[in-house]
């Protein structure tokens, strides 16, 4: 079995027998809603928890305040990058708990789990920003006691079924169907403030480009990589071109691939790059953030010229770090699930093209045109 698979089954963190816990929130992306399901997680299970906020180098002092007033708990700043406020973390935490405590350090990804464990205990652990690094449980001793990493994500394989929905407590089909829907719209409902800055300036560069005789490519794996088509039909209804380049077979007759290896290689990432010039667009998108070949295509694109926008759930990864522009959706507060990012990445797509469409004054006349079948002459079956 995969490890994109594996690191979504993993059981809840009770496997660990943890005595503490410490909470670390990425204070550049802190992802409230997720957070404060550790929280609640933490508290039902009466952990004794120290809250690390870290990149503080990279947020205003407003914004932590902001961050703290959101999940209604006081923090401790820190960046663990820069060892700003790094010295005291040692003593806060022996302090909040006694000898042979196991103590389980939680958090989204790319929140400094790995980074704090190898800060405590001065050993040399992977640690990258790309999503899914730690795909395991892992225990490393810190004197007389036991500092548990663990991935970013919490996930109760025990509830009857947590792909896309919880449907805990729900047992007739209309019961889960208004609970499926009321998910979807609160994943779009919640990601209007995250998403409104970046999508304002999209529009505005989009249409800088456009009036400069630029071109659109439109990116993505799987999922995401429908949205991709989706915002390239879409557009095509406007008047503008958009080139969908996903890893869809059919698009990737130049590179051949799987899925799974395909995000691994930069074969298609240079198929996608070989599309765009310096005048020219390209808008990727990714639920994680961490998709090979997209955010690589992002870093050719921009290498070019070309001005790189990313539509993701996480900002703080490869894909926010190679674009010129991000989108930030906030759809996902149960961690695997990518039914309610797909549908809010949509929602993201369809207001991009639609808004930029009123801002050039397309017509209903105008856009009709583009939508009316078109007949052409042909030769006869049979016919050389």
């Amino acid at each position: 079995m995969s490890h994109r698979v594996t690191k979504k089954m993993l059981t809840p963190f009770e496997m660990s027998r943890p005595t503490g816990a410490v909470l670390m929130v990425n204070l550049f992306d802190p992802q409230i809603s997720t957070t404060k399901l550790f929280l609640e997680a933490i508290a039902e299970h009466q952990l004794p928890c120290l809250i690390i906020g870290n990149k503080m180098d990279l947020v205003d002092a407003a914004e932590i305040v902001r961050i703290e007033k959101e999940l209604g708990a006081k923090l401790k700043p820190v960046s663990l990058a820069k060892h700003f406020h790094t010295d005291e973390l040692a003593g806060l935490l022996a302090d909040g708990s006694p000898y042979g405590s196991r103590i389980i350090v939680l958090g989204v990804f790319n929140t400094g789990k790995t980074s704090l464990i190898a800060h405590l205990t001065g050993q040399a652990l992977k640690i990258s920003n790309m999503p899914g690094t730690t795909l395991s449980f892992e225990e490393h001793r810190w004197g007389d006691r036991v500092l548990i990493d663990s991935v970013g994500q919490l996930i109760d394989i025990n509830r009857p079924f947590m792909v896309g929905y919880d449907f805990a407590g729900l047992e007739a089909p209309d019961e889960m169907f208004d609970h499926a829907m009321r998910l979807e719209a609160e994943g779009i409902l919640s990601s209007i403030d995250t998403a409104r800055p970046g999508l304002t300036m999209a529009i505005s560069a989009i249409r800088e480009r456009l009036d400069q005789g630029g071109k659109l490519v439109s990116t993505g794996a799987g999922a995401s990589g429908l949205v991709a088509e989706e915002i390239a039909g879409q557009f095509f209804e406007t008047g503008v071109m958009c080139l969908p380049v996903t890893n869809a077979f059919s698009q990737g007759l130049p590179v051949s691939f799987s899925k799974g290896v395909a995000e691994e290689e930069g074969g298609l990432a240079r198929l996608v790059a070989a599309h765009l010039n310096e005048k020219d667009v390209l808008i990727a998108v990714s639920a994680s953030g961490g998709t090979g070949f997209v955010y690589e295509a992002l870093r050719l694109a921009r290498a070019k010229g070309a001005l790189g926008i990313a539509i993701t759930e996480n900002k703080d990864t490869p894909m926010g770090i190679n674009a010129d522009i991000v989108i930030h959706s906030n759809a996902k507060p149960e961690g695997p699930s990518s039914t309610r990012i797909q549908t809010t990445h949509l929602a993201i797509g369809h207001a991009l093209v639609c808004i930029l469409a009123a801002m050039r004054g397309l017509s209903g006349e105008e856009s009709i045109k583009y939508m009316m079948p078109e007949h052409l002459a042909t030769k006869k079956m049979g016919i050389k």
